[in-house]
This record gives C-alpha cells, structure tokens and sequence, in this order.
C-alpha cells in the first residue's frame, strides 16, 4: 500500500542554526513552513567556533560546503606535559557560521518557507497556537528553536533547564605550526572544568576556551594568549556552551524544543550542529515512514537525546577528573597510542573513548592507567558499560 503524505503547516520559531536545519528538513519533507525570527538577520553575531565533521557537511548540504573555510585532519589532545594526536574520520571542517546561516536561509526562501523578520512570538499553545505582533496562528507543529535564552519553553515546563559555561574564541593575526590539526589543551589552570583550542586559517590563530566562571576565562585565555606570543587581536565573540544533559521532555502536544532549548548539544564540546542535523534527517525518514508529522518529530527527538545522554555521563567523568585527563594522555604518549587506534569518529565521544579505551592491543595502557589512577578508571569503565 502506498503511503499518502498530506500538507501540513509547520512553524518554527527561531532563525539560529537549529531553527533554520529544521526548516530545511521539514520543507523536503514536504512540509509548508513558516519561520518566526525576532531580529531583522540570521547568523549574527558570531559565536561559536564552527568545527564540524564531513558527516555534518553532508547532512547540512549546499550552505555547508558554501561555507567552509579550513580542514582539519587531525586532532591533538594535550596535557601539562605530554600529547597524542588522533586522526579524524573524514577530517574536521571550520564553518563560517555566519554565513552558514545566510546561505541556509537563502535555500529555505528559494524553497518556498514563508520569514518573518523582526517578529517576536509572545505565546504558543500545546494545540499549535502561536500569538505573534498581536496576531495568532494555528499550526499541525511547532518547532520551539528560540536557543538557551527562550522563554516560550519554559512556560510549557519543557526543554533544557541547566546551566550553561561560557565560551570564547579569540583570532589573531598570525600563522600556527601546523594548519592542518586542532590542538585541544586540558589543563585546569587554562579552563577548570572544560578545556582550551586552538587551530589556524586564513593567516589567522583562533584561541579558545570555556569556564563556568567568566573571571576564570578571562584569565586562562590572556594566559594562552601569553604562552603563545599573540598580540594583533582581529575579533573576539562567544556566547553560552550548552553541556547538557539533554532534556528528557522535549515534546508536548504539537510543540517540539530543538537546539539549545533543548540541551542538544555534544556534552564533551558543546557543538550542536551534528546533534541537530542528525535529528532533522531523522524526522525526514521517520515522517515518510508514517506520515505522522508529530510522531515523527517527537521520536527522532527522543532518539538523538538518549544518544546525548549516554555521551553526558563520560562527558562529566573527563572534564571533571584533570588527573585522570593527564593521566590517560600521558600513558597514551608513551605508548604511542595514536598509532593503534586508527582514525577516530568527531561526532561520537563516547565511541572514540571506547577505542581508546577498550581496545584489546592497549591492555598495557589500560593497567598504567590503573595503577596511576584506579578509582577514576573503574568510574569511567563502569559507565561505559552503563552506555
């Protein structure tokens, strides 16, 4: 039997990434869509670095390979005093997000999606209601992607409600070493509980780092910026990191919380464009399986949160265990262990710590580890069992 899809009417609220890939995806799904942004542009200001993998390149489509701007092959993780590096599946793609945003928004017009600009949406309702500009509209769904800052999810009581750290990225005018790898620094007196970054582009350096505490930032960063001679500053810009854990109740009668709304974000980086992505093509095929838009959404969303979930808890164990963190990248280098894991996957954390982890040829690694630090990796092996 054949399936039969009818129209529905779509509104999606917010023009941020998550909002506009959710356009995107609804609209090939044949879907009628009307997007609600309350400022007058999308994808401004900057704030986010813009790494991605080559998997989230190709789900994105046009607007992504639009905007790249540098690759990546490698990735290397480094301690206080040692460092491995990891090949990338596919490599790593820095995105200008500004632009992502732009082109995405160009391809959603050029598809039929109905913008509003400069409309705030002051209500919704369980039934599908939006009031906007004093106006109110009935729809099939809602798409809440008014990001951390929203105030529409919390009166339905749903979406994320934890409590994001602060993120930086700073460019200066220069030339790294090495254009083609990612540097990522744990070390807590650079940023506590999360970690530092730095790559190249363009005649460019981009430091970054993140903190719960602002002060602490500040200081971690004019410290890397010291470590590594920089002085021309081009720009700065950053904003919330959303680390999750992903909200359990992301749906509730025709309304939908995407995004940082949601927690839908990578709890070991905080990049959300993956975890979206990979929900709006979810939606796509679970929709033209049953032509049950809601269900659709509402199911995909519970997927990709659970998968978020499952990263949170190794997630939490690494950022918060500095000794464990130089522990393992210290028992790694001396086994060269970079060589014995193969390329690792960008998207899924908890999959390259297994790698790590429990490959069967870094037993040795594994009982240094033991020896170093038991108590930290008999929590992180139990949680991996866990997930």
């Amino acid at each position: 039997m054949k399936l039969v899809v009818y129209l529905v009417e779509v509104a999606v609220v917010g023009g941020g990434f998550s909002g506009l890939i959710f356009t995107l995806k609804l609209i090939e799904a044949g879907a009628n869509v009307t997007l609600y942004e309350e400022h007058n542009r999308v994808g401004y200001p900057p704030h986010c670095t813009g790494l991605v993998s080559s998997r989230v390149v190709s789900l994105i489509g046009g607007p992504a390979f639009k905007s790249i701007i540098s690759r990546y092959d490698s990735i290397i993780f480094a301690g206080k005093n040692s460092s491995i590096r990891a090949k990338i599946k596919g490599g790593i793609y820095k995105l200008d997000r500004v632009k992502l945003e732009e082109y995405m928004l160009e391809e959603a017009l050029s598809r039929g999606v109905k913008i509003k600009l400069n409309t705030r949406v002051s209500r919704v309702s369980l039934k599908g209601l939006i009031e906007a500009n004093n106006s109110i509209a009935r729809y099939d769904a809602v798409i809440l992607a008014e990001g951390y800052r929203g105030l529409l999810r919390k009166s339905l009581n749903i979406g994320f409600n934890g409590t994001p750290i602060y993120g930086v990225n700073i460019e200066y005018e220069g030339f790294t070493s090495d254009d083609k790898t990612v540097k990522v620094i744990f070390d807590d007196k650079l940023s506590g509980d999360f970690f530092s970054w730095i790559l190249g582009f363009n005649e460019t350096i981009l430091i970054g780092s993140g903190s719960e505490d602002p002060a602490y930032l500040r200081m971690g960063l004019a410290r890397l910026e010291k470590m590594l001679g920089l002085s021309k500053k081009i720009r700065v810009y950053g904003g919330p990191v959303i680390l999750g854990p992903a909200s359990l109740r992301l749906s509730s009668g025709k309304i939908h919380v995407v995004g940082d709304a949601g927690g839908l974000n990578k709890p070991l980086t905080g990049g959300g464009l993956y975890p979206n992505s990979l929900a709006g093509e979810l939606i796509l095929k679970l929709y033209r399986e049953t032509g049950d838009l809601n269900k659709a959404i509402e199911t995909a969303l519970r997927i990709v949160a659970s998968k978020l979930r499952k990263q949170y808890r190794i997630a939490r164990l690494i950022l918060k265990n500095p000794r464990l963190q130089e522990t393992l990248i210290s028992v790694g280098s001396e086994l060269k262990i970079d060589e014995k894991i193969g390329e690792l996957d960008f998207d899924n954390h908890e999959e390259m710590i297994t790698k790590i982890v429990m490959n069967p040829s870094l037993i040795r690694a594994g009982v240094n580890v033991l020896f170093r630090d038991p108590i930290a990796v008999i929590k992180m092996l139990s949680r991996l069992l866990i997930s």
